[in-house]
């Protein structure tokens, strides 16, 4: 019989396992497609890859036997209520982070270590295939259909949150959108808990990638324009306007949206190979981050 649900200690081995997948899948894709493909088979490879994170939930329920679609709960429609506010919060959230990642990137690089970049390329039907609309699947049905799902019954939802947020963040090794990341990440999963659908976070996080597609080209899509140094009030109060409007959206989206994070039966259940595992993945992320600032 399957299961219909993940518990606490899938946290560590969905992790784990989506870790494994991704380091099999970049290495395998690299001598395909080699070091650094152009044209189509940049974009075929990082369609694969992106497959690949994606697919890597339904091996994991097949696995563990769980049914995909009850434990991801990809079986809930979506409310447009809370996809309401998650776009809402995700416009505040993009203008917020963008001066806050050029922080960071003007820290990392003040330190002598390589700035970390994020380039998008020009072609318009491979952003909005491969970096906007299979992440916001793949991606979903990884990180909140499965994992975030696991830390559903943690005691503390704060801790569950903080979790998923981090592991999002860590599994993309990508400097130059840490904070970002976890951010999203954590806000994500309180949609996810809240709605009781992983639609919505699908929704959302397409919202957020084509945000960032659209913006690519324009001065709000140049790191330029988010110099503090060089801009510092119209970045600034663009800064603290965003994180303002971010907070407040979630506070509106609490107040007046019905949850469906029931955690009366909360998970305590421990498991010393679980959280090894956790813990050997994220090492294995955090590794290549710092790999990203020397490479």
């Amino acid at each position: 019989m399957l299961r219909l649900s993940y518990k606490k200690r899938d946290i560590g081995f969905s992790f784990g396992f989506v870790v494994t997948i991704m380091l099999t899948a970049s290495f395998a894709l690299s001598l395909i497609f080699g070091e650094n493909p152009e044209g189509w088979k940049f974009w075929l490879m990082q369609a694969l890859y992106t497959l690949c994170i994606g697919g890597s939930a339904f091996v994991y329920a097949a696995i563990t036997k769980t049914n995909p679609i009850a434990a991801t709960k990809l079986n809930v429609k979506p409310s447009f209520a809370h996809m309401g506010w998650g776009f809402l919060a995700i416009v505040c959230l993009i203008f917020g982070m963008m001066p806050l990642n050029s922080m960071l990137l003007d820290a990392i690089e003040a330190m002598g270590l390589k700035r970390p970049e994020v380039e998008l390329d020009d072609n318009l039907a491979g952003l909005i295939v491969v970096a906007a609309f299979l992440p916001a699947i793949c991606e979903e049905i990884v990180f909140r259909g499965t994992v975030a799902q696991s830390a559903r019954n943690m005691r503390s939802k704060a801790a569950a949150l903080a979790l998923s947020g981090a592991l999002f963040s860590v599994f993309h090794v990508n400097p130059a959108q840490t904070i970002h990341q976890f951010v999203l990440g954590a806000f994500l999963t309180l949609l996810l808990f809240r709605s009781g659908s992983l639609w919505t976070c699908i929704a959302a996080h397409l919202f957020n990638n084509a945000l960032v597609v659209a913006l690519n080209g324009t001065p709000l899509g140049n790191d330029a324009f988010w110099n503090v140094k060089t801009n510092t009030g119209a970045v600034l109060g663009i800064m603290f306007a965003g994180l303002a409007g971010f907070c407040l959206c979630v506070f509106g989206y609490i107040k007046t949206t019905k949850s469906a994070w029931q955690t009366e039966n909360a998970d305590d259940e421990k498991d010393s190979l679980s959280l090894g595992v956790l813990i050997a993945a994220v090492a294995v992320c955090i590794v290549l981050w710092i790999m990203k600032l020397f490479v």
